[in-house]
């Protein structure tokens, strides 16, 4: 290979505090056919793992290099990781079958601390997770359930617990790891084809990440790597919700704009109205009502008066002298109770002006009114308890205000009967006048609900023209409302852009990382972008003239820079998400073989800028990988298709 094709960038390591390699990697993998046979031990490393599967060009046996097992490998790695199922609905009862018993277990490393998790092939084991030193140390309770099942909660916990609140609506808090490991290890189905397409239906993953729309993934991507605040997170859901208001009122109106066109021509040729005006004009639409009761009136021999049904008059006399009895009633109710209360009114006046005269008069003044001392003891001894004097003209006073006071009831009581009378003549008056009103209502119901076909033609009409502009009133408010909901969502948009303006340090740190692949990777003459707006998150390599590549090797190649970058970025503290990477086999058939060699002496690399390497990269390939890569340890595990021993389960399925 010509290293002069390429042009080295200096990446470097700078992990955060004192953290010595990558906070979550796979330490090992084993497969049981049961918890006594151990069918192959997989032990993995910090940094670069490669599984290879020669191809026939290099395996020198005619062997096909698919059907080894690459593909269930890393399959078993995401189904220990969390994932729901580890094969496809034809492979797992395959499998099952085979190996009732059978069980994945691995050693996670998580901050520093080894969890062991063994997941069922077979139907006979449960799924467990458990702080362990060795798979096999769990072998005791291997047939215990732990709860939760799975490590999916520890990492989150570990990895996501700042923003997986943050995400939208249609994607649970507890699934943000799923969408995100989804990320980290694309199924092969989906080919490398765009940066965020991860989980394929073909693969019956089971994953949250395949039925999410783009946005909700492009989200997570924003969140992991720092590239989305919580105030954009908030103006996106009050977005989501007025776009849904705002289309419901699209359908409403989009409903009144049909209604319009056909129903306005058609009131206008029955009441022999021009048809070339807008209907959205109020004065355009009384004219419409007026011209139906017009009609209706003929009809009916009724008078109409312009801007009025037949009936309005005799509506709102009826109003008038209704409220006129209601008062009458009221009246004479209110008079009725003061003649019944008066007699008593007047006995206890009387009584209380007895009573003073009886002290005036005869002297007989039983207590003091002002200290309640007797008044002999007063006059005998003088008044040891007031020095008030006995006021005899205020008593005199209270005798004059009483004699006034029944005079006055008195007066009340005699003119009541004569009041109480009238008032009842003039409700009997009002109510001969509503009759009279009813009367003639009745006259006109019994016209209008003839079946003469005139009448019931113009009632028709009148009911359709007050619909049609009731209908048409309610489209104005809809439209007021609708230009409200745009306004609202317009500025929520501007505030979304501000906001993406001050992430752009973080989308700023990937697109270096980003550019620095591209270079590394790419002949001389490639330059990476990357660019975040209101249609999302855009990775791009741009060729010089001169450089050859097919699209389906820029894709895939971009799509791998591009998970590097992130990768890179987490080592360096930059994104809140592990720095494990899974790639399936991602060379494409058209893929310069210098290209996809330099991958691997680029990845290896790395491994040299820290000790240990801050990172897991797990690659499976079936082109030979790198002279240099082939002889180093990072080499885990060679599969091939036959003999069967030498498949990933060292058998056939």
């Amino acid at each position: 290979m010509q290293l002069s094709l390429f042009q080295q960038q200096k990446i470097e390591f700078n992990p955060p505090g004192n953290q010595l390699g990558p906070r979550l990697w796979i330490r090992r993998v084993g497969l049981w056919k049961d918890a006594s046979t151990l069918l192959r031990n997989i032990p993995l490393r910090q940094g670069v793992n490669i599984i290879w599967s020669p191809d026939l060009a290099t395996n020198e046996k005619g062997a096909t290099p698919h059907g080894s097992g690459k593909t269930t490998f890393c399959r078993l790695i995401r189904y220990c990781l969390g994932e729901r199922h580890f094969a496809n609905e034809d492979q797992r009862p395959l499998m099952q079958h085979k190996l009732p018993d059978g069980f994945v277990g691995a050693e996670v490393i998580v901050d520093g601390e080894c969890w062991v998790v063994t997941r069922p092939i077979g139907m006979n084991v449960p799924s467990r997770t458990a702080r362990a030193d060795r798979i096999e140390d769990t072998f005791d309770r291997l047939l215990v359930a732990t709860d939760p099942p799975t490590i999916a909660a520890t990492i989150s916990d570990r990895f996501c617990v700042d923003y997986r609140d943050q995400v939208p609506d249609n994607l649970n808090a507890d699934q943000v790891w799923g969408v995100l490991f989804a990320w980290l290890s694309r199924d092969q189905e989906c080919r490398l084809d765009d940066v965020f397409d991860w989980r394929s239906k073909r693969s019956g993953s089971g994953s949250p990440a395949q039925e999410l729309s783009l946005e909700t993934k492009l989200a997570v991507v924003r969140l992991a790597i720092g590239a989305l605040s919580a105030d954009e997170v908030s103006a996106t859901v009050k977005i989501r919700a007025l776009a849904r208001e705002r289309d419901d009122l699209k359908q409403k109106l989009n409903h009144l704009d049909w209604f319009q066109r056909h129903r306005f021509e058609e009131l206008c040729e029955r009441l022999s109205l021009p048809k070339d005006r807008d209907p959205s004009d109020e004065t355009v639409r009384r004219e419409l009502i007026d011209k139906a009761n017009e009609e209706l009136a003929k009809a009916t021999g009724a008078k109409h008066d312009k801007g009025q049904s037949p009936t309005a008059d005799l509506q709102g006399k009826r109003r008038r002298l209704q409220a006129a009895r209601n008062q009458a009633f009221e009246k004479r109710a209110n008079a009725q109770a003061l003649a019944g209360a008066l007699p008593a009114q007047i006995s206890a006046v009387r009584a209380e002006q007895g009573t003073e005269q009886a002290r005036l008069e005869s002297g007989v003044i039983v207590r003091c009114a002002i200290c309640q001392v007797s008044i002999d003891d007063v006059l005998a001894e003088g008044c040891r308890i007031s020095r008030e004097r006995c006021d005899l003209g205020a008593v005199r006073n209270r005798i004059e205000a009483a004699e006034r006071n029944v005079a006055e009831l008195v007066k009340q009581q005699a003119a009541l009967p004569k009041t109480i009378e009238e008032l009842g003549s003039e409700i009997a008056r009002v109510d001969r006048e509503l009759a009279a009103v009813d009367n003639e209502f009745d006259r006109l119901e019994k016209q209008l609900s003839a079946t003469d076909g005139k009448v019931s033609g113009a009632r028709e009409l009148v009911r359709e023209a007050s619909w049609f502009d009731r209908q048409m009133a309610e489209r104005e408010t809809e439209v007021r409302r609708l230009d409200s909901v745009e306004a609202k969502i317009e500025g929520l948009r501007d505030s979304i852009k501000l906001e993406r303006e001050r992430v752009t340090a973080a989308i700023g740190d990937l697109e270096i990382v980003f550019q620095q692949l591209v270079a590394s990777l790419m002949p001389k003459g490639c330059s990476g972008k990357i660019r975040l707006d209101g249609n999302g998150l855009h990775t791009d390599i741009l060729l010089e003239r001169g450089v050859g590549l097919s699209t389906a090797a820029v894709e895939s190649f971009k799509i791998v820079a591009f998970d590097l970058a992130a990768m890179i970025l987490s080592v360096n503290g930059k994104a809140r998400m592990p720095s494990l990477l899974i790639h399936d086999s991602p060379r494409e058939a058209d893929l310069d073989a210098d290209i996809y060699s330099n991958l691997f002496d680029f990845v290896l690399g790395l491994e040299d800028k820290a000790t240990p390497p801050p990172f897991q990269y797990i690659i499976t390939t079936t082109t030979a990988p790198s002279q240099r890569a082939r002889r180093h340890d990072a080499k885990r595990l060679e599969l091939s298709s036959t003999p069967a021993e030498a498949r990933l389960f060292t058998m056939d399925f």
